[in-house]
């Protein structure tokens, strides 16, 4: 063998052993992240144990089964739900079978899902600062940028703060803000007169008003086309106004009680707020509406660190359970505020009489359809009045509103429903004006 075949050898062996020691070192550091990331992990969840055990955490009741890798099946029935408008017949037939609690792993995430009064408590009020936002600012940012809805922590509370000013100052003034946007409303109702589907119509007014309020300037949607393109845009609560126009064959707001808004009214179109406080009925009507139709009906929050919801673990689920940092629990204001347990054997028709009395006296955080604790919605007011105000000029004005000729009537929750941030019928809410 010649002195440079040996020195071509020994310089490949070289390069050799030179890339086997690179790949070693490589497999090395992976192996050591890997078993550093192992350990700390494994630490963290015996300490989460250990915290759970020393609250009297007990292991969920009520877990969501599944047939496919991943709960790939629940996501597949979901989207089909989500596609005929029944998500949240789903989610009811769920919790039906399951309880009010429930733990779900979905594509290797595990999180709750709850309807529990306690629970609901705790993730909006007396456990405030253990939860957050999470995913919603990068999700919902770019529809509608850095604000109140998407912040947590002091960004969140100078916007609240900000935007409280405006709010209470609407609480201390008379309606007339809502004079010329309503009459604006009944003016293009009367234009079109027949079979109308009052969802748009409600949804311009409120986009007109709250809009005006905060801007000082309306986009006047009822005058322009362009206003009517923006208006579409606009899927916010203002949809349950309109049901409570149509809820219990819409004879409600005025045959009961004395005919209450005509007898209150008049011809009088100048309506204040010491008006609306003699409608005593009109103020159940709304209440009941948003007991089965709150305006968000599904919302989440995620696990700032590890913490104990009180409800939802042992073999009865009364007993507290361990959720750990970064676990979603999403909590259902529709299906809460339906329990029969809580509204009786009768929670799923509309009866607002069981508002009068004391019947529900201590539902308390069972009925939150504008959310509860720090983050309750301010303009609670504001659309309260707005209802009030709009039904009951639609009513002075077509005081022989009632439903189509041969308009199908489904049971309460039986709907086609339109499900996206907020709640609203997908098949809009006709009427027939006389």
């Amino acid at each position: 063998m010649s002195v440079n075949s040996l020195g071509e050898q020994g310089e490949s062996t070289y390069k050799l052993t030179k890339i086997t020691s690179l790949w070693l070192l490589i497999i090395f550091i992976f192996c050591s992240a890997w078993a550093h990331r192992y350990t700390i992990k494994t630490t963290k969840y015996r300490a989460d144990i250990e915290f759970g055990k020393r609250n009297g955490c007990r292991p969920p009741a009520f877990v969501l089964s599944y047939k496919w890798p991943f709960g790939l099946d629940v996501v597949r029935r979901g989207f089909k739900a989500g596609r005929q408008g029944k998500l949240l017949a789903l989610f009811g037939w769920y919790f039906g079978q399951l309880g009010p609690t429930v733990e779900l792993t979905i594509l290797g995430g595990t999180g709750f899902a709850t309807m529990d009064p306690e629970n609901v408590e705790t993730l909006l009020s007396t456990g405030f600062d253990d939860f957050h936002l999470g995913r919603r600012n990068s999700a919902m940012k770019a529809m509608i940028g850095d604000g109140i809805f998407t912040q947590d922590g002091p960004a969140w509370k100078h916007s609240r703060e900000l935007l409280r000013r405006n709010f209470v100052r609407m609480q201390y003034q008379n309606l007339e803000g809502f004079r010329e946007h309503t009459e604006n409303m009944i003016k293009a109702l009367q234009d079109s007169a027949g079979i109308v589907d009052l969802q748009p119509f409600f949804y311009r007014l409120t986009l007109d008003t709250t809009i005006a309020m905060i801007l000082g300037q309306s986009v006047e949607s009822f005058r322009h086309e362009l206003g009517d393109l923006f208006s579409r845009s606009f899927d916010r609560a203002s949809s349950v106004t309109a049901q409570r126009l149509r809820l219990g064959d819409v004879y409600w707001a005025y045959v009961p009680k004395g005919c209450e808004v005509t007898s209150v009214l008049g011809d009088d179109k100048d309506i204040t707020r010491a008006h609306i406080q003699r409608m005593p009925y009109l103020h159940i009507v709304l209440k009941e509406t948003l007991r089965l139709y709150p305006p968000v009906p599904l919302n989440t929050r995620f696990c700032k660190h590890v913490t104990v919801l009180p409800r939802g673990g042992g073999p009865d689920g009364l007993s507290p359970m361990l959720v750990r940092e970064g676990m979603p629990v999403a909590y259902s204001v529709y299906h809460m505020q339906r329990r029969e347990d809580l509204y009786g054997p009768d929670a799923a028709s509309f009866r607002p009489e069981r508002w009068e009395g004391s019947e529900l006296v201590d539902i308390k955080w069972a009925y939150l359809p504008f959310n509860g604790g720090p983050r309750m919605c301010l303009g609670k007011d504001f659309g309260l009045m707005l209802a009030s105000y709009g039904i009951a000029r639609v009513i002075q004005t077509f005081p022989n509103l009632k439903l189509p000729p041969g308009e199908k009537w489904e049971d309460l929750g039986a709907e086609r429903q339109h499900l996206t941030i907020v709640l609203s019928n997908a098949d809009g809410c006709k009427v027939l004006l006389e």
